[in-house]
């Protein structure tokens, strides 16, 4: 497995027009073979990032590079073999049925029925496939969307999955089986960022954070069990915060009994 960072942004910063900057100087990574949390408070710039990430924004100064190419130098059709993204209210503009949003991962690699009903199956999408897309919830709406990404990178160990708060409208049985199979991806090499607001599916499931402030600045990026900690998410969030460790458990992050009103 490569040791290179699989996608590195370098001193990027980004503004909207004829608005303040959102993202100032920020150099993080995505590494092979781990999920990268991307988390700070509302308006820090986390989607923006990963807009920056998955080359739908350039930045006004700084770079990306993927696989240590300028990201955008790369051809698209190129690109679009390294590289999926899933949005957190993912849009369609036609009458697509669910079975054919699937397909589009397909478009990379050309034809492959074998892999898009694979993933129909392994995505739990078999009584959806027939139904418009757009007649979907929103949380049917984003495993469809998974289940495109993966038929779009699943075979390539070096690719990246950007995904922003991809179970966000999920129950809890899907966003569990969303998380298991980022987390297989990562076996195969493949790196994952993902924005998340849960601190606790953060610490379960992210073995890096990228930790950015109000201002859209890096604060910090490094292991998630060194990076989520009481202190830094305290200050990140002006509330205070509490990681609880249990025996045989994963991580808990809530508001300490100080924060409620």
């Amino acid at each position: 497995m490569s040791t290179q960072p699989t996608i590195e942004a370098h001193q990027i910063v980004f503004g909207y027009p004829r608005g303040p900057i959102v993202l100032d100087q920020v150099s993080c990574t995505i590494n092979p073979g781990e999920i990268t949390a991307i988390v700070g408070p509302n308006g820090a710039g986390k989607s923006t990032l990963l807009r920056l990430l998955a080359a739908l924004e350039r930045p006004q100064s700084g770079k990306v590079t993927l696989q240590q190419r300028d990201l955008h130098s790369i051809p698209v059709a190129l690109r679009a073999k390294q590289l999926a993204f899933i949005e957190q209210r993912p849009q369609v503009a036609f009458e697509f049925s669910t079975r054919k949003v699937v397909s589009f991962g397909a478009h990379t690699q050309g034809n492959q029925d074998q892999r898009i009903n694979n993933a129909i199956d392994r995505f739990e999408l078999g009584q959806l496939a027939d139904r418009p897309y757009r007649q979907l919830s929103v949380g049917q709406q984003q495993r469809v969307s998974f289940a495109r990404a993966w038929v779009q990178i699943a075979s390539n160990p070096s690719a990246v999955l950007l995904a922003d708060e991809p179970c966000s409208a999920m129950d809890p049985k899907h966003a569990l089986q969303t998380m298991h199979e980022m987390k297989e991806l990562t076996q195969t090499g493949i790196g994952v960022g993902i924005v998340i607001h849960d601190l606790s599916s953060a610490a379960r499931w992210a073995d890096n954070a990228i930790v950015l402030n109000s201002q859209g600045q890096l604060v910090v990026q490094g292991p998630s069990c060194q990076v989520l900690t009481d202190q830094i998410l305290s200050e990140i969030f002006d509330v205070q915060l509490k990681r609880h460790e249990f025996e045989s458990q994963y991580p808990v992050i809530i508001p300490s009994r100080s924060s409620v009103p």
